[in-house]
């Protein structure tokens, strides 16, 4: 193993305990705090992803839909947890060894988020967020097409890493009207896995990289 993989293999377990910590933290405050308030909805929005990685070249970003529901626990007035379930689609086209490949991945995905928010008013307030990201491929589609013959293959979908462990990052706008008891939220956020997403017998190494946006509503429930 060389000393660029060793540093991303540090790296990554580095910022994996950091976040993985973090959300240990929200669950204990969760748990020991004696008031917390609730807000159940559902959210969607777009994403646009693509790939790093030292194979990826000429890489042609990828925009899909992903879409889910949440939970925000309001611990105190500034920090809040979000866990999340979303359905969402990664890939992107890119060029290596020869061959132009297109690579679309659909994932369910586990976000827990930390959420440390503004309480500049009653009704409205932004937020920045950090936490880990679990992620569990549902379906793949991989093709590459030779650029010299022109030839297609359809790519073995068991190629594709079954999982990827991730982190994210990001900042949005909560607005809270409790005499309707309504909750809205949106966001945009940056994802990046740790994870090689190729792990066929010539993997070529792929890392899910992108940004998304996505609008939620969901109905405040009582303490």
């Amino acid at each position: 193993m060389n000393k660029c993989n060793q540093k991303w293999i540090f790296n990554s377990k580095c910022i994996v305990g950091v976040l993985t910590a973090t959300a240990l933290i929200c669950v204990t405050s969760f748990q020991s705090s004696a008031q917390v308030g609730f807000a159940l909805g559902a959210k969607g929005g777009i994403g646009i992803t693509t790939f790093k990685g030292g194979d990826a070249q000429n890489v042609d970003a990828r925009t899909s839909w992903l879409g889910g529901a949440f939970l925000n626990a309001q611990i105190s007035p500034v920090f809040n947890i979000q866990p999340e379930i979303l359905f969402s689609q990664k890939g992107a086209d890119y060029t290596v060894e020869g061959s132009r490949r297109h690579l679309v991945i659909n994932y369910f995905e586990v976000p827990v988020l930390a959420k440390v928010r503004l309480p500049i008013g009653e009704v409205i307030f932004p937020h920045v967020f950090l936490g880990p990201n679990f992620a569990f491929k549902t379906k793949a589609r991989y093709t590459s097409e030779d650029m010299g013959s022109g030839a297609q293959l359809e790519a073995n979908e068991a190629d594709i890493r079954r999982s990827d462990i991730g982190g994210l990052v990001g900042a949005g706008i909560d607005i809270e009207t409790r005499e309707s008891g309504l909750f809205f939220t949106i966001d945009g956020r940056y994802g990046f896995g740790f994870n090689n997403v190729d792990r066929s017998d010539n993997a070529v190494e792929l890392r899910n990289v992108g940004w998304s946006f996505a609008v939620g509503v969901g109905f405040l429930l009582k303490q």
